[in-house]
């Protein structure tokens, strides 16, 4: 079914936004095309062995400049302010930053790639999320560099990588490094790869343990499934999409801070290392180069107000620690001249229009982002402790107009509404000290008797209908989302009648075309891809995808210690399968599976590591030990090699693995089928699980 046509609640609502915000501001527009030495080439990237196409910038050529040198006009099913970036977002090429020095490759994903041009090769900045598009980037940049100052590089041919930073711990930062050198099957990269302090736990925290659900989510998020156009995806907000192909975890050097600041020379470049933790993500950091007087802010300053709770699902961010953070950069590095990002597009220091450098456009940046981030945490914990409930917070709290009316400072991304709800999350909790919410039904529970208290569904339907006729789309949403959740269990055993079983496949219908219009109007590029594959979702009976996703795969649990995997396996037991059961195992991983250890009764074998693996109280431990000291008939010894442990944790099952000989129990230890009935305990996640219907207990 086709999407509902914009109303003109939703034409008006989009042209109110037209009207108050500062369209005439084109400086960004300025900015975004400044330095650009080359287009990207190719535009349509493929993945690795399957051929399946993973980046199609020709989907885009509908928001590219005219040949008038304007931009398309918004269209009434998109709100303005988040056209307007996604415009600026579509300016895709190589770009020069500081001429000879600073470049960014910006379209090959929703994350840009920069380079630092050393005194003998590059330095890589984020080398974005899949291995196809990395190499792409590479080969732009180098093509670039050549066809910029080929005096240069006749003598010195494709400049190698001397070393890579990722500034944070989120996929679209670090996935894409393979792409960087010519086999990307390697385990190890042949140059230093430096990421912030506790990056590997971090990274392994959203991208394995909480990834399924984590991924999915982000899928909805930057409207992975929708197709490209003005009724369906048209940005994210920091970037045209979340890219896919080839990736994986790798174990960077971790750097070690004393301090703030650490500083490093890397092949002739000074590089200055701030760390900050606990903003945009739990491990991040920004890079001044002094040399240059440019600033790489990684993701903690954007053109956009970033999410403190990402709707895709995170840890919660703190905005109080985030702008202090921003604070440090005014104080560290009061001179910047050039100030460039991992998404969407530098800013440079104008030193003939704006004066000093305390009253320049960077520092002004620095200090309404700093603000914006106090803003919201100090108002939020104001109204937190008069009282009011974070659903209340997050309707009653507005930005000031100094604020509000910058465009770096829109709710492009993240939102004043959700990231109200995060600061009161992180400080409080989810509980609003209401009796009434202390012990909730499940969602679908609540509904089916929210629908026996308010009567027939032909009085919903009819009053939901005069509702979206006027517009009022919050309150239909609410209402029919119940009637959906409300009627599904008997839809599902066949109970409905007729009658209900039509008034149900009205609401569906109804519900779909008040999230497009939501959609319409929103003006963060992530509400908008949870509406509108919400209302897709609806019309289709469920999500459509299928698959796993990319980055959890054999090279990612390479990276991963045996802790790591452990915490991993923990996430996936059963405890049905095992409520009564209580298992020890001796656990022994060999570099490489040594058929000559069957007759060893410890399994002690040269060159591996031991654990005690346990399951008691439903539960499963672990502990690492220095040796088996002894198995007997209550303790099954187990060997296997590291990389059969590899493909366990990816989901081949475990009694494959037995059958297959590729783990050994020891004869004589504890009995075979209790180690095979754990293995079966392990259960992989349903990684496309709705969002739009829902589940049962």
């Amino acid at each position: 079914m086709s999407r509902a046509e914009p109303s003109e609640h939703t034409i008006a609502a989009n042209q109110e936004v037209a009207n108050t915000l500062p369209f005439h501001n084109k400086q960004d527009f300025v900015d975004a095309l400044r330095g650009k030495i080359k287009e990207l080439f190719p535009r349509k990237v493929y993945k690795d062995g399957s051929g399946e196409l993973i980046w199609d910038l020709t989907q885009y050529d509908f928001q590219q400049q005219l040949d008038d040198n304007t931009f398309p006009a918004c269209p009434d099913s998109c709100n303005p302010s988040l056209w307007r970036v996604a415009l600026l977002n579509a300016v895709s090429g190589v770009f020069e930053v500081v001429p000879g020095k600073v470049f960014q490759v910006r379209c090959y994903d929703i994350a840009n790639m920069s380079a630092i041009k050393s005194d003998n090769g590059w330095i890589i900045i984020d080398p974005m999320t899949a291995t196809e598009t990395a190499r792409e980037a590479l080969k732009n940049l180098n093509a670039a560099y050549k066809e910029r100052y080929p005096n240069v590089t006749q003598q010195e041919g494709d400049p190698p990588i001397r070393a890579v930073f990722f500034t944070h711990s989120h996929t679209d930062h670090f996935a894409g490094v393979y792409g960087l050198v010519p086999d990307p099957n390697v385990d190890t990269l042949p140059f230093p790869v430096y990421a912030p302090p506790d990056f590997l736990h971090e990274a392994v925290s959203e991208n394995v343990v909480a990834g399924t659900a984590m991924i999915r989510r982000a899928l909805i998020q930057c409207g992975k499934l929708l197709p490209v156009g003005e009724r369906d995806h048209v940005d994210v907000g920091i970037g045209k999409q979340t890219g896919g192909g080839s990736g994986g975890i790798y174990a960077a050097e971790e750097i070690q801070f004393d301090g703030d600041l650490k500083t490093m020379n890397v092949d002739g470049v000074v590089v200055v290392l701030l760390n900050a933790p606990n903003t945009e993500a739990p491990s991040e950091m920004m890079i001044y180069f002094p040399q240059w007087r440019s600033f790489c802010s990684g993701e903690d300053m954007t053109h956009t107000f970033h999410n403190l709770l990402t709707p895709r699902g995170a840890k919660v961010r703190d905005p109080l620690t985030w702008s202090k953070c921003l604070n440090k950069v005014l104080r560290y590095f009061p001179n910047i001249e050039s100030m460039f990002a991992s998404h969407n597009w530098p800013t440079w220091i104008n030193h003939f229009e704006n004066g000093p450098f305390e009253s320049g456009r960077i520092t002004s940046m620095i200090k309404k982002q700093r603000d914006l981030y106090k803003y919201v945490h100090d108002q939020s914990m104001r109204l937190a402790n008069n009282g009011y409930t974070m659903q209340e917070i997050s309707e009653a709290l507005q930005l000031p107009p100094s604020l509000a009316n910058e465009w770096c400072n829109r709710g492009l991304y993240g939102t004043v509404v959700h990231n109200s709800k995060a600061v009161y999350q992180r400080y409080i909790g989810w509980f609003d000290a209401n009796p009434a919410s202390m012990h909730q039904l499940p969602p679908a529970r609540a509904a089916e008797e929210y629908l026996r208290y308010m009567g027939s569904l032909a009085n919903i339907l009819s009053i939901a209908t005069q509702d979206y006729n006027d517009g009022k789309y919050r309150a239909v949403a609410m209402v029919l989302n119940n009637v959906v959740y409300g009627t599904h269990r008997a839809h599902d055993q066949g109970t409905l009648s007729a009658a209900d079983e039509q008034l149900r496949t009205s609401a569906i219908n109804l519900l779909a075309n008040t999230y497009d219009q939501m959609g319409y109007q929103a003006e963060s590029g992530a509400w908008r891809g949870f509406y509108l594959t919400g209302a897709s979702e609806l019309r289709n009976g469920g999500p459509q995808g299928q698959g796993t996703y990319p980055i959890f795969n054999l090279r990612t649990v390479r990276a991963m210690s045996l802790e790591l995997i452990c915490d991993y396996l923990s996430v996936l037991l059963n405890p049905e399968n095992v409520s009564d059961a209580q298992y020890t195992f001796n656990v022994t991983i060999t570099p490489t599976f040594n058929p000559s250890g069957k007759g060893n009764s410890n399994f002690n074998i040269p060159g591996s590591s031991y654990m005690k693996w346990y399951v008691e109280n439903s539960v499963f431990n672990s502990d690492t030990v220095l040796s088996h000291s002894g198995a007997d008939e209550k303790t099954a010894a187990i060997v296997m090699s590291r990389s059969t442990l590899d493909e366990l944790v990816v989901g081949t099952p475990g009694n494959q693995l037995i059958d297959e000989g590729k783990i050994h129990i020891l004869p004589g230890t504890g009995g075979e089928a209790q180690v095979r009935l754990f293995f079966a305990a392990l259960q992989l996640p349903t990684f496309w699980f709705t969002t739009t219907f829902p589940n049962y207990f």
